[in-house]
């Protein structure tokens, strides 16, 4: 994995993704017929490679699957006229996700694969004994800023509350200072495609919570590394988008230079491997 939704946990923190793993189904009659839905959360059963940003902790991998009912909206001939309906039917979803654990200051955090792959927040929040995980936005007004300086930025993509978006690009010259400037100086900048000048890393950044490192090409744990260093202090949680453009204007998000130390904090530092757990469990 080298790009993904983020997830922030809002709530306790993410004690043991291992704990997370069931498998749950449940018979539903659709359109006059039997429909088995099944919600699935899996884990590798390999030992994955440790983050060193916040202690040598273990990242973990594995999929979800999630079925729901969906009542889309149906159009169809009725003799010479056309009319509209709706039938329930069954939409299923799966995503890869990723997930490092609580430690050293840090409550733990996650990615999924897909946008559309949210849910899995929810699936490994669940089964903790305290952990909510919600989708996550990013102040990248407040990223750019203070790494301005390292970086050649390509696009921005910035926005005001009860205004149009815009978008800024450079064409074949990096954006000069004065575009980023007053970029930050008005807006929520909802992307960004930036290049690192002392690296060799292309990113990728919305304001929704999407990252994606295009180069170089990462292990997972190398980009969880990359999101939990660079990215996770950005990162807030918001009812929806409107909302988060207007704390993020209004400076009212509190992140950006946050500081993790290993203080009063839950360590868990003894993970050492991946360990499949079996059974059944209900859905939530």
């Amino acid at each position: 994995m080298q790009c993904g939704k983020l997830g922030i946990v809002t709530d306790g923190w993410l004690e043991d993704p291992v704990a997370a793993e069931y498998r749950a189904s449940e018979e539903r009659f659709i359109d006059s017929g039997e429909k088995k839905f099944v919600r699935m959360l899996s884990v590798d059963d390999s030992t994955q490679a440790t983050l060193s940003t916040i202690g040598d902790v273990e990242v973990y991998e594995g999929a979800a699957l999630w079925d729901e009912e969906k009542e889309p909206e149906q159009w169809y001939p009725a003799g010479n006229t056309v009319e509209k309906g709706q039938s329930t039917v069954r939409q299923r979803t799966g995503t890869k996700w990723a997930a490092v654990p609580a430690a050293n200051g840090h409550d733990g955090f996650a990615m999924t694969s897909t946008s559309a792959g949210a849910f899995a927040f929810k699936q490994l929040g669940a089964r903790q004994t305290n952990c909510r995980i919600e989708p996550a936005y990013l102040d990248l007004r407040s990223w750019l800023e203070d790494k301005r300086d390292r970086l050649d930025v390509w696009e921005i993509g910035k926005d005001q509350p009860a205004f149009e978006t815009t978008m800024t690009w450079s064409g074949r010259e990096s954006l000069d200072a004065d575009a980023i400037d007053e970029a930050i100086r008005d807006h929520a900048v909802l992307t960004l495609d930036v290049d690192y000048q002392d690296e060799f890393r292309r990113v990728s950044l919305a304001q929704s919570g999407w990252v994606e490192v295009f180069e170089p090409d990462m292990e997972t744990s190398e980009f969880m590394e990359f999101v939990s260093s660079e990215i996770l202090p950005y990162a807030f949680a918001a009812e929806n988008e409107d909302e988060a453009v207007y704390d993020i204007v209004h400076e009212r998000t509190d992140v950006g230079n946050v500081e993790l130390t290993d203080e009063s904090q839950t360590s868990l530092d003894d993970l050492d491997s991946v360990t499949m757990s079996g059974g059944e469990a209900d859905a939530e």
